[in-house]
C-alpha cells in the first residue's frame, strides 16, 4: 500500500519469532505480519508482550497462599 510514512522491516529472529508465535495464539485470526503492529501497539498502551505475561503468570502460579494456581482472566475476558 503505498504511504509518505516511514517502513521498518523487522527481522523474524528467535526471540522475536517467540513473541509473535504467542501474539498469534492471542490474535489468532491475524497475520503474522501484521502481528508486529500488533504487538507494537499491546506495548504502547502499558501492555507487555503476550509472551511476557504469560512467563509472569508461570512464574507466580501456585504462588499464593493456599492457591493451587493463579487465576489467568484472559480466559474469561479476552482482549
Amino acid at each position: 500500500m503505498p504511504t509518505t510514512r516511514p517502513r521498518h522491516p523487522v527481522t523474524e529472529t528467535d526471540e522475536i519469532a517467540d513473541v509473535l508465535d504467542a501474539a498469534a495464539q492471542r490474535w489468532s485470526d491475524v497475520p503474522r505480519a501484521k502481528l508486529v503492529q500488533l504487538v507494537l501497539l499491546d506495548w504502547a498502551r502499558g501492555g507487555r508482550s503476550p509472551a511476557a505475561r504469560a512467563d509472569a503468570r508461570a512464574d507466580l502460579a501456585g504462588s499464593l497462599p493456599g492457591s493451587a494456581a493463579l487465576y489467568d482472566r484472559t480466559e474469561d475476558w479476552p482482549a
